[in-house]
């Protein structure tokens, strides 16, 4: 890919530049499409870059901190050139668009491979990813740079089963850390105890005693990391879990331990993830490995260039069981009972909120066909409320956001009319997307040939019933991998016509009403129960209860 660079390649502030890759674009020279993946700092999509395929990350910038980091990462990233490393091809560093564009991996990343298509690696397989892992995190560190994110969902892999370590949005220099870490205890405050994630960087399950006793990241730190990644390479298991399914880190917390707990187990207990065990056919000298690379004393930690010459070593004595042969993504073994055939399909997720969008039209005539009359009124004495919206969402310190919301001032274009909603995903978004997606349409054709509360309630009824079709279907189709996921949401409603507000919540939430500074509870929270409540502006007050599918 041969790029123009557009002199001065410089980004707006002046303090990033590259003699090879351009920092800005012209809007022609790419394309966006849909998101490949969420995180709390940033979006990653799907793109096409002078007509080849690239993966371009847009961090979310909320705040001048936001935009300081941004050209901090730009920095670093122009400077790195490994072959483990992946690539940033270019840049666009001036407003209003602020992105990173990268080399695009088809397979995806290690930890979607080992635990949402459930796939296994050879012991040879292992050692040859690790050993190029290694040599990159050694390259790394060589220039002074300490990753603080190391794990399989941050390990790209190409078709030729190579890794390349990406995500160095938390990377620092060594020499800037020192400084990193007391201003962050400085600006919040510093804690007097327990677990302050707010002040840590880093995926709690991979994470060094040392950094969870608030000390500062070395080089040490990173090999833990990868110690801990290895084994779970190994394994196949989510760390302190026995699960080979996909959790996220706060989901296994729920698990088994609290964080605070899980923190002082690894800190004071010597807690580590279940060692991979000899009858996988480990050599002893990979586990061996493992052990002094999670040892609670980071001075006892190999550095990564002894690790290198000894997996070099296991290399060169034959210790990697046939992988000469099979070094293609292909070679992944399939666990369990899980059909492979169509393992391609998975790759590109599935967009469940645009699935729901088309329920509705399935199932009705558009709005539009639909006679209005439940909801015309030419009494213009009834009280309108003036309605004033917005939203704001974060996941914080998690790995992706399962909560999804909508807002619809002036529903199925009635001046009259609004709608809002809160869904809070469990075991992931999908639910939660659906839904978003399907309650909406549904409302808008009931409520012409029905009451707002009998609407509201069959727009929860169909979305429920259309989601659980749709995952049956689609696991029978082998559309989704894991049999036993079950994925589900909480909801919270609010529709207001005219003078009245409905409200309706289905699963373990409740809604609450502020009146003149008081709080008002307007329905109870109970999993397999959907309330509805209809309160308006005479005060009055009244509440439907109904039993649901759970």
């Amino acid at each position: 890919m041969v790029l123009e660079i557009m002199e001065p390649n410089t980004c707006i502030r002046g303090c990033c530049y590259s003699q090879t890759i351009p920092l800005h674009l012209r809007p022609s020279s790419y394309s966006l499409f849909s998101p490949i993946a969420r995180g709390a700092e940033s979006v990653v999509y799907e793109a096409v870059l002078d007509g080849k395929k690239v993966a371009v990350k847009k961090p979310i910038l909320s705040t001048s901190e936001d935009l300081d980091k941004f050209h901090k990462e730009l920095q670093l990233l122009s400077k790195l050139d490994h072959p483990g490393i992946l690539k940033l091809v270019a840049a666009h560093a001036r407003p209003p668009n602020y992105m990173f564009f990268f080399e695009f991996y088809e397979a995806g990343n290690l930890a979607q491979k080992l635990h949402v298509e459930e796939r296994s690696l050879s012991i040879g397989q292992v050692i040859e990813i690790t050993a190029q892992l290694a040599k990159a995190l050694l390259y790394l560190h060589s220039l002074g740079i300490v990753h603080r994110d190391v794990k399989p969902a941050n390990i790209l892999l190409d078709e030729n089963l190579h890794p390349h370590l990406a995500d160095f949005g938390l990377a620092e220099y060594k020499k800037d850390l020192k400084q990193v870490s007391i201003l962050n205890w400085k600006s919040s405050g510093k804690p007097t105890g327990g677990f302050h994630k707010k002040n840590m960087v880093g995926t709690l399950i991979y994470m060094a005693p040392e950094v969870l006793r608030k000390e500062i990241h070395t080089e040490k730190s990173d090999v833990y990391s990868f110690g801990v990644t290895v084994n779970e390479l190994l394994t196949g298991v989510v760390p302190y879990t026995d699960r080979r399914a996909e959790a996220q880190a706060h989901t296994v917390l729920e698990m088994s331990y609290t964080e605070q707990r899980l923190t002082a187990a690894v800190v004071s207990e010597g807690l580590r993830p279940v060692l991979a065990g000899p009858e996988l056919g480990v050599p002893t000298g990979l586990l061996s490995l493992i052990q002094r690379c999670w040892d609670a004393d980071p001075q006892n930690r190999p550095s990564l260039s002894d690790i290198v010459s000894e997996l070099n070593v296991m290399l060169e004595c034959g210790e990697t069981e046939g992988a000469k042969k099979d070094t293609s993504v292909d070679s992944f073994v399939s666990c369990g009972n899980v059909d492979t055939t169509n393992s391609q399909s998975y790759q590109e997720p599935m967009n469940w909120f645009t699935c729901g969008q088309d329920f509705p039209e399935k199932a009705y005539l558009s709005s539009e066909d639909a006679p209005s009359t439940r909801l015309s009124s030419n009494d213009s004495m009834v009280y309108c409320p003036v309605v004033s919206c917005g939203s704001f969402s974060t996941c914080g310190r998690r790995e992706t956001m399962e909560d999804r919301h909508f807002m619809f001032p002036h529903f199925s274009k009635e001046n009259d009319i609004h709608f809002f909603g809160i869904l809070d995903g469990h075991r992931g978004a999908a639910a939660a997307e659906f839904s978003a997606g399907a309650l909406p349409g549904f409302l808008q054709t009931l409520l012409p040939m029905s009451s707002p509360s009998q609407a509201l309630l069959e727009a929860f009824v169909k979305t429920d019933i259309a989601f659980r079709n749709e995952l049956n279907s689609r696991r029978e189709s082998k559309g989704t991998i894991q049999k036993d996921w079950h994925p589900g949401c909480t909801a919270i409603t609010a529709l207001i016509v005219k003078n009245k507000l409905f409200v309706a919540n289905a699963g373990d939430c409740r809604t609450i009403i502020s009146r003149a500074g008081q709080p008002n509870a307007l329905s109870r929270g109970t999993s397999g129960k959907l309330f509805i409540c209809c309160s308006d502006t005479t005060n009055n007050t009244h509440e439907q209860q109904y039993s649901v599918a759970s």
